[in-house]
């Protein structure tokens, strides 16, 4: 019996790595060396149209020369329960590539002299006078040692109940931080929803309205917006929701949208269309809303407390943390997201000035960065 449940368990294991491998594997991209940049651009285009037939790709895909796009490939379902395709205009959840936008705020507020980076946290969030010693910095690089709320708090609020940043502090209130701030990099969401709230106190208004009247209004990025349980549910005209799979990798598409642990935002939750990106590279590289110069400082490698770059290793591949962006590619910047169905890859060469936008709605994480790794590839050689 014992052997028969044992070969069971293996043959259970082998069918999931083989299920694993088929969902991650994707075709190359038939490149063409001697081809002109509009072939290899066509090439590109059919490649991801093959994706969506497949199966492997839901979602968005715009290549950007300066502020030109010259690839535009959509695939799919903005929401499958409706037959809506996506669009030039649809909007998705950019998960954690919302926090290098969160940086920027907190860099805006910082320029105007409201805020410092050098900061402790309690003097705008008294409510956590026991992380005394934790900074503004420690909360951007994820230095601070805050406990991440996605594990912290898993399970814990159920619907129609949802987490707010109130409730964030609250439940932090008596948990202590895993190690001295400044002395290594533990990754945590809840940074980041720290940072919003800072960025919602000192400014006077909600970090939604923030983002939306100061950065996004005035760059003329219409399709995106801060979107959660509170605020700006219905914003946004052609919003993507989030699905994935019954089965892991197979059976009908089912609903893998907004949480119990979505009523916050800043680390996550704030929605753009693929084209809003392009503006919002232009804006980086033109200085609109924030001297170029200035925001140079997003792209430095971040140094902990012995002096040592901050490194973090995803899957074999190094990462050094600038403010929301992976730096050690330099001048290439590149950052990824994933939460519930959406995945996401952003990648600005500043050198070149291109821009490439990976977005996804109903996504396979791994998958989509694989697919955002072979489009850079293609895009370093246009």
């Amino acid at each position: 019996m014992i052997l028969l449940m044992l070969a069971v368990v293996m043959v259970a294991v082998v069918v999931f790595i083989i299920a694993e491998f088929a969902a991650y594997k994707t075709p190359d991209i038939k490149w063409q060396a001697h081809a002109s940049r509009d072939g290899n651009l066509f090439a590109i285009h059919q490649w991801v149209k093959r994706l969506e037939r497949d199966g492997k790709f839901n979602g968005t895909v715009v290549i950007a020369d300066g502020s030109e796009i010259i690839l535009h490939a959509n695939a799919g379902f903005t929401d499958w329960r409706r037959d809506k395709t996506i669009g030039d205009r649809t909007s998705f959840n950019l998960a954690s590539v919302s926090k290098h936008m969160t940086a920027f705020a907190l860099l805006m507020l910082a320029y105007e002299k409201k805020l410092s980076r050098t900061d402790l946290i309690v003097r705008t969030l008294p409510e956590l006078a026991h992380y005394r010693a934790v900074t503004i910095d420690h909360l951007l690089y994820h230095t601070s040692g805050i406990a991440d709320y996605v594990r912290l708090l898993n399970g814990r609020y159920h619907a129609p109940q949802y987490l707010t940043p109130n409730g964030l502090i609250s439940a932090l209130s008596d948990v202590d931080l895993h190690f001295v701030p400044g002395e290594k990099e533990r990754y945590s969401n809840s940074n980041y929803v720290l940072l919003a709230e800072i960025i919602a106190r000192v400014s006077g208004m909600s970090f939604a309205r923030f983002m939306g009247e100061r950065v996004f209004g005035p760059l003329g990025m219409d399709d995106t917006a801060v979107v959660n349980l509170v605020e700006n549910t219905m914003r946004l005209e052609d919003r993507a929701y989030g699905f994935r799979r019954k089965y892991i990798h197979a059976g009908r598409p089912i609903v893998h949208d907004l949480n119990y642990l979505d009523g916050v935002a800043g680390d996550s939750n704030i929605y753009a269309s693929a084209r809003d990106l392009v503006k919002w590279d232009a804006s980086l590289r033109d200085g609109a809303l924030l001297p170029a110069d200035y925001y140079e400082q997003a792209y430095v490698a971040h140094r902990l407390n012995n002096g040592d770059i901050s490194t973090e290793n995803w899957w074999g591949t190094p990462l050094q943390s600038g403010l929301g962006w992976n730096v050690q590619d330099m001048p290439v910047v590149t950052t990824y997201g994933a939460w519930q169905g959406a995945s996401n890859y952003y990648r600005r060469d500043l050198e070149r000035d291109t821009v490439l936008v990976v977005l996804s709605n109903s996504g396979f994480f791994l998958r989509t960065a694989s697919i955002g790794e072979k489009l850079a590839d293609a895009v370093s050689k246009l």
